[in-house]
């Protein structure tokens, strides 16, 4: 039996506990979007050897194996109200922290399986968290690809993490189209698939949202830097 009250908050991969989010109320439309099969046509099956999108050993390191930490997916799940109902770039050691209802591993590869039918059934479920590979072309992919789905209304509200690279054109393009970003006040220790942060980075990040509760976002996001509208939210 699915328990929809189990706390999110807390995952294999943290030291200590963290902050755990309130239990969701058991609804039926909720129960039916998180527990009814998806029709998600390459949807991953469990194997532990697969790294984050294009990791190609098992326990090799490479420039877009690059896990986020939990506290971030935690904030990102709070402003998505609760549940990310999907992360397209992901793998199974990964989504252990993600817990997205469907994730997208390099096997089933995000951008040639269409991202509707991966997606709950419930309109307000329809959530994205990502943080793309980090390699140039297929981040501005990715980036251009979220944009996009969100437009074509895909989902309803989503999360993706990125370098700050403001000179590129999907990051302009970014600014142009999400409803919020926080520029982070640090630069993100990211994980690897062994749970050890890496060293080394040199670039600060940034967390884009797309959706109509700016506030939440603003709630969820402040503690990790400067939260900036882009639009007006009706």
């Amino acid at each position: 039996m699915l328990d929809i009250g189990q706390p999110m908050g807390y995952h294999y991969l943290h030291k200590e506990p963290q902050r755990l989010l309130a239990p969701l109320p058991l609804t039926p439309s909720l129960l039916m979007a998180v527990t009814s099969p998806l029709t998600c046509p390459m949807a991953s099956t469990a194997n532990a050897n697969r790294l984050a999108y294009v990791g190609k050993v098992p326990g090799a390191r490479d420039s877009d194996s690059w896990f986020t930490p939990a506290v971030y997916v935690d904030s990102a799940r709070d402003a998505l109200g609760g549940i990310i109902g999907l992360d397209p770039f992901s793998s199974d050691a990964a989504n252990e922290v993600v817990d997205a209802v469907t994730h997208l591993t390099v096997a089933d590869d995000a951008f040639a399986t269409p991202w509707a039918p991966c997606l709950p059934r419930n309109k307000t479920l329809k959530t994205v968290w990502m943080n793309p590979p980090y390699s140039g072309k297929l981040c501005r992919d990715a980036v251009n690809l979220f944009i996009d789905q969100y437009a074509a209304g895909t989902f309803t509200a989503g999360v993706f993490l990125v370098n700050n690279s403001t000179e590129t054109s999907w990051f302009q393009r970014a600014m142009a189209s999400a409803t919020a970003v926080c520029f982070t006040n640090h630069r993100i220790a990211f994980w690897n698939a062994d749970g050890k942060a890496q060293s080394g980075n040199t670039r600060g990040q940034a967390f884009f949202y797309f959706g109509n509760n700016l506030t939440a976002f603003r709630n969820a996001f402040t503690a990790h830097g400067t939260v900036v509208a882009l639009q007006e939210v009706l």
